[in-house]
């Protein structure tokens, strides 16, 4: 999305066209104006890869591109989901986009720790993704909206699966 677009509220065409085709969504120009905004505060937010955002019940979820958030100092990070909670709604999830699918999981579930990852071939010719996290007391966002953000990202089903301490929960989350 071109600054000057986002800046003046007049698109180009070829900003115009991607929101047409569903590239971009209102959510995504909306959030990308108050980056702009943001900007002004704090400079360090102009090296930032904005990719989508996406909400899900009362949670937003926010992707930058890999390794963009890594760099920014925890005060920082903390100040923009305050922000953006005060703007958006109340839960605001900050993600790396990862190219590795495991690490990109693993970033999702963050305090909890993922104990495996399986990779299911279901009968009707289709894949999914299993993955077992350890401890969802930690989490501050329910699995089961975790599953319905990966699908809408990225098109895969991941189904999660809880184990405490030395047993595994029958509670299953996603398409499984």
């Amino acid at each position: 999305m071109c600054t000057f677009d986002l800046k003046t509220g007049v698109l180009c065409p070829k900003c115009e066209s991607k929101i047409t085709r569903g590239e971009l969504t209102t959510l995504d120009l909306d959030i990308m104006r108050f980056f702009v905004e943001l900007e002004k505060q704090y400079a360090q937010l102009a090296h930032l890869h904005y990719v989508r955002s996406l909400r899900i019940d009362d949670h937003l979820f926010v992707v930058f591109k890999e390794k963009d958030l890594s760099g920014l100092p925890q005060q920082l990070l903390a100040q923009l989901k305050k922000s953006l909670s005060e703007k958006f709604g109340p839960t605001v999830k900050l993600i790396e986009e990862h190219r590795d699918f495991n690490m990109f999981l693993q970033s999702l579930v963050t305090p909890a720790r993922l104990i495996a990852i399986n990779k299911v071939w279901l009968p009707d010719q289709t894949t999914e993704i299993k993955a077992v996290v350890e401890d969802d007391r930690v989490l501050k966002t329910p699995l089961q909206v975790l599953s319905d953000f990966i699908k809408q990202l990225t098109g895969v089903s991941v189904s999660f699966e809880l184990q405490r301490k030395g047993r595994t929960s029958a509670v299953r989350f996603g398409r499984w």
